[in-house]
């Protein structure tokens, strides 16, 4: 039975009071009318947002040149294929909600299939190490139930306004006895550092809140977020678009230096192969994220300064995931599933390659705030044998025995030290979430795409989806 759709943040904060935001999902014509011959779009970014954007524009006929900083293609997206033989881990973005309908869409054009969790046999249950005690599936409910329908009544009795004034930490020391100490508090605070990456002190209570509330508004309808993820990984999506724009079309290595209007069109300054160099185009599409973009020179784009200063101010979160292989999901036989939430470094887990015929198994810790800005190690790489002691210690004590079919070989992904990425991905800060910069529409010649730019599904990869096949579109229809 299909599930009914959860109600969005974007949806929650509307209904809380007339407020109007931007729509990412907007309608703008349609691809139907073939494209002026000889036109030619750049697109600077190749992850999801900039190669669906791509793979559109190519489709309708338009030149495209893609503009790609990094070695390699994807983004925030990243598959490991050996560290466990035989199975996909996910080093970035992983799950699609059954609500995300683009990427759904999207993967069954390219005749990619997911793997659907909930029809999963999983051995044993959930567990949450929580202050210091381990506690059994389901301890949370009750509180996680009256703490959505504290949500919906501040949505309605205080707005969207003034919530977007406080920071989520200060919502939940007035909705939660005995924050930040207890263990319901830890529990809450450790949710929102995994979740959106940041320290509660740091979001926007508006983003956490309406989270809450739709989940109270939703009812038994909220189920399917997390359910699906890509069989083979996103690589298997990441490759599809390539070659759907083609690999002459896309430039590895090179970054963009400054937009400036050119005529009609734009011309773009970029440091590449062979040094720099000046490419001009009718149109761009500009997918990086945030950080990156306050390190181009914007000055004669065409872009207003505030929208250039609103992008690049937009909160980032922290998440970094530190993996580890195993002989086999030895977790399995002491009844923990591998899924939970703790206060301690080892944040949220699950098994990463469940449902895999592999030989062996991995287990994924994901922390955000101020412990995924710290987290010891490369950006990407090899984890710190500390680090991976100390979380194994953690997992002995959710099911004895674990840490015994652990395998040498444990990596770490620390986005914010990407620096092609410097976040894991978008996180209002206080005073952000109700006024974003309109990123739906194009500034002269100049568009935005990236999870940053959809309202409605920031933070994940359907945002970056939904957000680079509006750019096409709306690209198209102005060609």
């Amino acid at each position: 039975m299909p599930h009914a759709p959860r109600i969005t943040r974007r949806q929650a904060i509307v209904a809380a009071g007339g407020v109007v935001l931007a729509a990412s999902s907007a309608a703008v014509p349609g691809i139907g009318a073939a494209a002026r011959a000889g036109s030619r779009v750049d697109v600077v970014g190749a992850g999801l947002a900039g190669l669906a954007c791509a793979a559109r524009l190519v489709a309708a006929g338009v030149d495209v040149r893609v503009w790609e900083a990094r070695d390699r293609l994807g983004g925030r997206t990243l598959t490991d294929l050996t560290l466990v033989p035989g199975a996909w881990v996910e080093c970035g973005g992983e799950f699609i909600d059954a609500e995300h309908s683009a990427m759904r869409r999207l993967c069954a054009a390219y005749g990619i299939g997911l793997q659907d969790l909930e029809s999963l046999d999983v051995p044993g249950a959930e567990r949450d190490l929580v202050g210091g005690r381990v506690r059994a599936a389901g301890w949370a409910d009750a509180p996680d139930a009256r703490l959505a329908v504290r949500a919906a009544r501040d949505m309605r009795r205080l707005g969207a306004a003034r919530l977007d004034r406080l920071s989520a930490g200060a919502w939940l020391a007035s909705a939660i006895p005995g924050w930040p100490g207890s263990a319901y508090a830890r529990y809450r605070a450790a949710l929102v550092r995994g979740e959106f990456g940041a320290e509660p002190s740091a979001l926007s209570a508006l983003w956490l809140v309406a989270d809450l509330a739709g989940d109270a508004d939703a009812g038994e309808n909220q189920d399917g977020a997390e359910r699906y993820r890509i069989e083979g990984g996103t690589t298997r999506l990441v490759s599809a678009l390539a070659k759907a724009v083609g690999a002459a079309r896309i430039t590895r290595g090179a970054r963009l230096v400054a937009v400036a209007r050119d005529g009609s069109g734009v011309s773009l300054t970029i440091d590449g192969p062979g040094g720099r160099r000046t490419e001009r185009a009718d149109r761009v599409v500009i997918t990086l994220p945030p950080p990156l973009v306050a390190r181009v020179d914007m000055r004669r784009s065409g872009v207003p300064r505030d929208v250039v200063s609103a992008i690049a101010r937009t909160g980032m979160g922290t998440n970094a995931k530190l993996i580890i292989p195993f002989s086999r999901p030895a977790w399995g036989t002491a009844g923990w599933n591998a899924d939970g939430t703790s206060d301690t470094v080892l944040g949220s887990t699950w098994d990463a390659t469940m449902g895999q015929a592999a030989s062996g198994a991995a287990l994924t810790t994901l922390v955000g705030g101020l412990m995924g800005s710290r987290i010891p190690g490369p950006d990407h790489g090899r984890a710190a044998e500390a680090s991976v002691a100390e979380r194994l210690a953690l997992a002995d004590r959710l099911a004895a025995g674990t840490s015994r079919a652990a395998r040498d070989g444990a990596v770490v992904h620390a986005w914010a030290r990407d620096p092609f990425a410097m976040g894991s991905y978008s996180a209002a800060r206080p005073g952000q979430a109700l006024d974003p910069p309109d990123l739906a529409r194009p500034y002269g010649a100049v568009h935005f795409a990236g999870e940053h730019a959809d309202d409605e599904f920031s933070g994940y990869m359907e945002g970056a989806v939904r957000s680079g096949e509006r750019a096409a579109r709306s690209a198209l229809a102005r060609l």
